[in-house]
């Protein structure tokens, strides 16, 4: 075991190295030619090229079927990482750009459809064609929207920095394959280094399809935690991400107005005055929490419980964050409130009935 930590430790200081000294020519890159838009001034290439080979090392190298509940088959694995460089050099050809969905859920439909026949995401709740269905949906969704996180600078690489490390440390509990383990290792040292950066004021920002790429390879390595049966504890650790969407999608259809991204709870604090840096500093207390949550559920009895706390603490910081402008209320003005409130119902109540 001592083996394997050295390893991974290894792996994880050679992906952020690599990717940070990719990213510092990048910046270079840009300074010279600030109007350029080749792939060489692209923050996202020195990360996807380090985290693919750090992915293809490792299977190669470290991938034991007998860890695993459902192998992960060279096919599989191979047509995934064809997956993530079609859905990358996409973005460099205007004809392939326009067609960036189109091309988003063929890649998700092929790689689901590759998915062991034993295995069911909703665990069997579904037939097996309405699970893979969803499964599509659900991945489609999730990688196309990821670049709603990138309203402000640090916000993405945030997030998809807390799920790789809480994956990580599942693999420790011995939760996920140490495959799976060294996979998310190695990329949460390329996204650290991206976040370095990309962090308040940012050097390099994250274009729209390099995010959906992201996000299609967070989505991969969800199902593959699902498989092995730790999709609560991945759940949790992406609770801020969703209930995040699901915010903008409801100011989207109540105000109706704006582009999406102006419409989610970070860019909104952001616009009344808060720094982002201060925002994503909360954001990323909050996923420290899920964090821990999300790896207690390894040993929950059942895949709600935790879940739901987490979606109501959740819920309760953004609102917290929504309303940082508030003076802090002492406990004694809390129940005077409340109080006052209550009060005044009653009388309301007194009038109807009169």
């Amino acid at each position: 075991m001592e083996v394997e930590f050295f390893i991974s430790f290894v792996a994880f200081l050679v992906c952020f190295l690599a990717t940070l000294i990719g990213l510092r020519l990048i910046c270079a890159h840009t300074e010279t030619q600030p109007q350029t838009t080749s792939w060489k001034s692209d923050a996202f290439l020195p990360f996807l090229s380090i985290t693919i080979l750090a992915f293809i090392l490792f299977f190669a190298l470290g991938n034991n079927p007998q860890d695993q509940i459902f192998e992960l088959s060279l096919t599989e694995f191979s047509i995934t990482l064809v997956a993530f460089i079609g859905l990358y050099i996409s973005a460099f050809s205007k004809y392939a750009n326009r067609l960036s969905f189109a091309l988003l859920l063929v890649f998700a439909t092929l790689c689901s459809l590759l998915q062991p026949q034993d295995f069911a995401l909703f665990q069997g709740y579904l037939p097996l064609w309405a699970d893979r269905l969803c499964t599509i949906v659900l991945w489609v969704v999730f990688a196309w929207c990821f670049r709603y996180l990138n309203g402000i600078d640090g916000m993405a690489t945030t997030q998809a920095s807390s799920l790789v490390a809480g994956l990580f440390i599942i693999s420790i509990m011995e939760g996920l394959p140490i495959l799976y383990g060294n996979f998310s290792i190695s990329f949460l040292g390329a996204s650290l280094a991206l976040l370095v950066y990309n962090w308040y004021p940012a050097k390099l920002m994250l274009k729209d399809n390099s995010c959906t790429t992201l996000g299609f390879m967070l989505g991969w390595l969800i199902i593959l935690s699902a498989r092995e049966g730790m999709g609560g504890c991945a759940l949790i650790f992406i609770t801020y991400y969703i209930l995040e969407i699901l915010w903008a999608l409801g100011n989207k259809l109540v105000n109706d107005k704006g582009n999406f991204v102006s419409n989610t709870l970070y860019y909104q604090t952001n616009i009344s005055g808060l720094s982002p840096a201060i925002t994503c500093q909360s954001i990323a207390k909050l996923l420290t929490i899920l964090l821990v949550l999300g790896c207690f559920q390894v040993y929950a009895p059942n895949n709600y419980s935790l879940p739901i706390a987490s979606a109501f603490i959740t819920l309760w910081f953004m609102n917290k964050l929504h309303n940082w402008q508030n003076q802090p209320q002492s406990l004694k003005e809390i129940n005077q409130e409340v109080i006052q409130e209550i009060k005044d119902n009653v009388e309301n109540i007194k009038k109807i009935i009169r």
